[in-house]
């Protein structure tokens, strides 16, 4: 037998180049939780075995299919906690984390305008179910001010800015047709664990029918007169429908962020302000504060910067989930105008 010089150097080149594909092959990934509602991030790693893989494509969806999925479904969110969905745009990850599903999960009504597009470049077929499906919109906030010509057209941002409201979700009676939604398409692609997921939907929408009871109880503390509402954008016309209220205007024109108002629209909302004598101006914790706190200082009213409107809160924060979003920020506007 030949005797072969063991070299040192190579073998330690060789063991190096094996630590750094293993630390590579652990680096962590997006946010992804099977069945929790901690909204902790989690690694890229394969979800458990027999488990679905599904894409939510916000926070608050993302929250709805894990009580309905339960410990079957792996939800992964594409926009983290606090991401406006209007202004979003997809990362290669979020290609990949679609490719890696079986399902999408999306709002609809024009609130992912670029999720089409997104879904094409992850090949691959899988159902994408818009869980506002079977619900009756409203028209979005329209343009009071035709006379100027907007920063770009609905085409350039990719949606109607003033189409149909997709902000669904503030009327719990809509959100229970979401869990619907959500609980058919999991029973589409996994017949196997129909009742659990029909057992799981049916929990939570009990506890989505004592939240609406409970929204109702807490609006009774507000004046019919003083129902009135200032938001930063058409976020909560189906929460004035349902519980309600007025909303008097928006710093942001029309259902989307896009476009900041003019000097123009500021002094009319100011005055709009005065005139109706709306208490507060609210704001969200996607957006931006500032036009929100200029409008309200000019017009010498309060401004509320805290609500949660288009995503959830930060885990352990008052809206880290769907029903702790709904209650704290309707707390807070029944605080502003009683």
């Amino acid at each position: 037998m030949m005797y072969v010089p063991l070299n040192w150097q190579r073998l330690g080149i060789l063991l190096l180049i094996c630590a750094v594909l293993t630390a590579c092959g652990s680096a962590p990934g997006g946010q992804s939780t099977t069945g929790s509602n901690d909204g902790a991030a989690a690694s890229n790693a394969s979800p458990a075995a027999g488990t679905i893989n599904a894409i939510a494509t916000t926070s608050i969806i993302a929250d709805l299919v894990k009580n309905v999925g339960g410990e079957h479904v792996n939800v992964r969110t594409l926009l983290t906690p606090g991401t406006d969905p209007h202004t979003y745009t997809p990362m290669p990850s979020d290609v990949q984390a679609i490719a890696d599903s079986q399902i999408v999960f999306e709002n609809g009504l024009g609130l992912e305008a670029w999720l089409e597009e997104t879904t094409e470049n992850a090949g691959g077929e899988r159902p994408t179910i818009a869980v506002s499906n079977g619900l009756t919109p409203i028209e979005g906030g329209e343009d009071e001010h035709e006379d100027e010509e907007p920063a770009a057209s609905a085409e350039e941002h990719g949606h109607d800015e003033h189409g149909d409201d997709p902000h669904m979700w503030f009327d719990v009676q809509n959100t229970i047709r979401y869990v619907e939604n959500i609980r058919d398409g999991l029973k589409q692609i996994d017949a196997a664990n129909a009742g659990s997921y029909d057992a799981n939907a049916a929990a939570y929408i009990e506890q989505l029918k004592q939240l609406d009871a409970e929204i109702v109880k807490l609006v009774e503390a507000v004046p019919a007169e003083r129902r009135k509402l200032i938001t930063n954008h058409d976020t909560f016309g189906y929460f004035a429908k349902r519980y309600g209220f007025e909303v008097v205007g928006n710093v942001f024109e029309g259902v989307s962020t896009e476009q900041e108002p003019s000097a123009q629209q500021i002094a009319q909302l100011v005055k709009l302000i005065e005139e109706q004598q709306v208490p507060a101006v609210f704001t969200e914790n996607t957006v931006n504060p500032r036009l929100a706190e200029q409008v309200a200082d000019e017009a010498g009213v309060n401004v509320v910067t805290t609500l949660y409107t288009d995503a959830l809160g930060e885990p352990g924060s008052q809206g880290a989930t769907y029903i702790d979003m709904m209650r704290y920020d309707v707390q807070q506007i029944v605080e502003a105008l009683k």
